[in-house]
């Protein structure tokens, strides 16, 4: 036998079959959040629950940022260290090769490369230490000489000498401000 919704009892047991699905299905008219002024708003437990969880989270996520960010400053530190073999020892020979260069200025080159050398065993030892893969394979960056430290120009050789120990103050300055900022760090020191 069919039923017809057009019968009042057919209406009834529609009625019933659907609040009892409802109810078993866990979805009875229950609103998930407090109302008040017409407007939704989380339970307190939950509202802390949540802040709680997402700040957690984000702690996680920040201090993983910082050990990436210290990471990456010993790495730089360390690839400015590593590009400057080669040229350095070029210019204290092309410091060397000029006319009328005083002696001290190549010998505070020669020092320079020596105090140079110590820093970069000094950051070695130190990514040996703070990088979980300590073993990481260093890059040997190419260096082929200015053309202009080839010259046969004086005048050219100058300006090229000039510009390298330019480029070396704003390198090495950079490499200062990075292991000072990583020693605030590994140190613990307030007001770095």
């Amino acid at each position: 036998m069919q039923l017809s919704l057009t019968q009042p009892s057919s209406w009834i047991l529609l009625l019933l079959l659907v609040t009892s699905l409802l109810l078993w299905k866990n979805v009875a008219s229950v609103p998930m959040c407090a109302m008040r002024n017409a407007r939704c708003f989380m339970f307190f437990e939950d509202t802390f629950e949540l802040a709680g969880s997402l700040s957690h989270n984000i702690s996680i996520e920040v201090s993983e940022l910082f050990t990436e960010f210290y990471e990456a400053l010993l790495k730089s530190g360390d690839m400015i260290l590593d590009a400057w073999e080669s040229p350095l020892d070029d210019l204290v020979s092309e410091l060397s090769a000029i006319k009328n260069v005083p002696d001290i200025i190549i010998s505070k080159a020669t020092d320079i490369k020596k105090k140079i050398d110590a820093v970069q065993k000094g950051v070695n030892s130190l990514m040996s230490t703070m990088l979980q893969n300590g073993d990481e394979e260093k890059k040997n960056l190419a260096w082929s000489r200015l053309p202009l430290l080839q010259s046969d120009n004086e005048d050219a050789r100058i300006r090229s000498s000039y510009g390298m120990i330019s480029c070396l103050d704003n390198d090495f300055k950079k490499v200062d401000i990075y292991l000072n900022v990583l020693k605030c760090y590994m140190l613990k020191i307030d007001n770095c």
